[in-house]
């Protein structure tokens, strides 16, 4: 049977759907034919409204998947719709329209609730959707298949019956097992434009090597996921199989096959959850990869209390070249009591100096606009930072995702805008929360700035001579209402690079606005890149030993 995917993929980062890529491999593998729509700017031309109903009556897939987070919702909603007014008005038939993803899994109900869905998919769906689809093939109406809502007898409400529609009409089938990570095949990494996306991240791609996070973080959608694995199939999270991991053999095996069809790839980046988890898995694979003698860097997600400094040595000397951190926030407070991360300040110093020890570069996630977070928290944000002198860090402005803990007490609270929540498309510049103007503004100005704010006040931790450059800029950014703030903004990127410039010709360790528009990286990292030192020579003591004696890269210059 042909299954055709699409994924409404605009105005967000642009990338690639490990998710999308295990379903097509999966179906695949059992025979199934399968494209997809991949609707995104960055990757044109945008397929037209009439492009897609064109492709859906030329190709006539048996199921038509979409795959969506929050922000993507309304154009997947959008498009369902079309097809379904336009299959009537024209008088095709159309296949069995199946949603999954972030936003179906958290809130499925509410997605079912739309009416115009055949089945929604919630939670690892690689199982299960095989198992849909073969029982469309046979031409069945499936309403019991495990991990989906499908309504009664597999018949969707006439438009009659679809005022209101209500969970009277469907069926919520329980979650299957987990799928088996280890015996999922390749991704189906054909299934995207692979080789444009990689240039369009400038050689970045990704990979997966486990699944699964113990974590219960209010903003995140894991601890909602195993809920309901646990409570659906009656046994305790020990025993759910939740975290699983694909062997350093079969990584290896699948790392060959990227490289010899994907020449261009400059860096991995694996997307695990927590690649740090399992110290065991994390230091096989190092190993394995170093044996294999790849030269590609690689990129991971870690976590504060996931790294002790045998596991950072062993990940140096395999290759890795960045470690992640979710930090989000500078107060402990909001890190214990709204977040739920817990971990203190000098837990995160800690680790970003053993980083720093073996030569990973590190990088911290952090995110600005907060629910409960007060003015000077916000603040405290900055001068974490600024302490810990990392490598780098990449500044969100909160979106709260529906379904999650932290989305609820937004709404508890009464940050939510009901105004903006439906209306925004990504989940890094811009929130549905309302602090009142002033905070507002001032949000959207460390959102913004966050490189400039940490060089301001990492004079107060460290002997630091670009402070002085940017404190003025910092105060005068302060000092903007509004209508200022609207008219200077679009000046902040050409500014950055003229001051980094001087505090480089200084020889000034700094952070500047670089790779994209939200990412603050240490001047030494940057500067290496660009003259092609190798970060690690220049990385040989920690940071705040060679403050004074730090030799900014020039083409013919070595860091030291």
């Amino acid at each position: 049977m042909r299954v055709l995917f699409v994924y409404p993929n605009l105005y967000t980062q642009m990338g690639f759907n490990h998710g999308l890529a295990a379903l097509s491999a999966v179906l695949k593998r059992a025979g199934h034919e399968t494209r997809m729509v991949n609707l995104n700017e960055n990757l044109p031309p945008v397929p037209t409204d009439d492009e897609i109903v064109a492709q859906v009556r030329a190709w006539r897939p048996g199921v038509i998947g979409f795959s969506c987070l929050t922000m993507q919702y309304t154009e997947a909603l959008r498009i369902a719709r079309l097809l379904r007014a336009r299959a009537e008005a024209e008088g095709f038939a159309l296949a069995p329209l199946v949603v999954g993803g972030v936003h179906p899994t958290m809130v499925p109900e509410s997605v079912m609730a739309d009416g115009v869905w055949d089945h929604v998919g919630v939670g690892e769906c690689e199982d299960a959707l095989l198992q849909l689809v073969t029982r469309v093939e046979r031409g069945e109406r499936p309403s019991d298949v495990p991990n989906f809502l499908s309504w009664k007898d597999g018949v969707r409400p006439s438009a009659a019956e679809q005022a209101p529609v209500s969970e009277t009409h469907w069926i919520r089938n329980n979650v299957g097992e987990f799928p088996d990570y280890a015996a999922l095949p390749l991704p189906d990494y054909e299934l995207f434009d692979t080789a444009r996306i990689t240039a369009q991240k400038h050689g970045w791609f990704g990979l997966m090597t486990s699944r699964g996070c113990p974590y219960r973080c209010t903003y995140c959608l894991n601890h909602k996921i195993v809920d309901r694995y646990r409570d659906e199939l009656g046994r305790g999270t020990s025993q759910l199989g939740f975290f699983r991991f694909r062997t350093p053999a079969q990584m290896m095996e699948e790392i060959r096959f990227v490289l010899a069809r994907y020449p261009d790839v400059g860096t991995f980046i694996l997307d695990d959850d927590l690649f740090t988890l399992n110290a065991e898995h994390a230091i096989a694979f190092s190993k394995a990869y170093k044996e294999a003698g790849f030269k590609v860097p690689w990129v991971v997600n870690s976590h504060v209390n996931r790294l002790d400094p045998v596991m950072a040595k062993a990940m140096a000397e395999g290759g890795c070249k960045i470690l992640k951190l979710g930090i989000e926030s500078g107060s402990e407070r909001v890190r214990r009591e709204i977040l739920k991360r817990f971990m203190s300040d000098d837990d995160i110093l800690e680790t970003v100096r053993v980083a720093d020890a073996v030569g990973l570069h590190s990088s911290g996630f952090v995110m600005v606009g907060l629910p409960y977070e007060t003015h000077d928290e916000r603040w405290q944000t900055v001068d974490l930072l600024a302490r810990s002198l990392i490598g780098r860090f990449r500044t969100s402005i909160f979106f709260p995702f529906p379904g999650t803990e932290s989305h609820q007490l937004s709404i508890q609270g009464g940050f939510v805008d009901p105004a903006k929540a439906g209306t925004l498309t990504d989940f890094t510049a811009s929130s549905c929360l309302d602090f009142g103007a002033d905070e507002n503004l001032f949000v959207e100005k460390l959102a913004t700035c966050m490189p400039w704010f940490v060089n301001a006040r990492a004079a107060r931790h460290h002997e630091f001579p670009a402070a002085r450059r940017y404190q003025p800029i910092v105060t005068e950014v302060l000092a903007l209402d509004r209508a200022g703030w609207e008219a200077f903004k679009p000046r902040v990127r050409e500014l950055d690079r003229e001051v980094a410039a001087a505090a480089a010709r200084a020889r000034e360790l700094h952070y500047s606005i670089r790779f994209n528009a939200f990412m603050g990286v240490r001047s030494d990292f940057y500067l290496a890149e660009e003259a092609g030192v190798e970060w690690l020579t220049a990385a040989a003591k920690p940071v705040p030993e060679r403050l004074r004696a730090l030799a900014l890269a020039a083409a013919a210059e070595e860091v030291c």
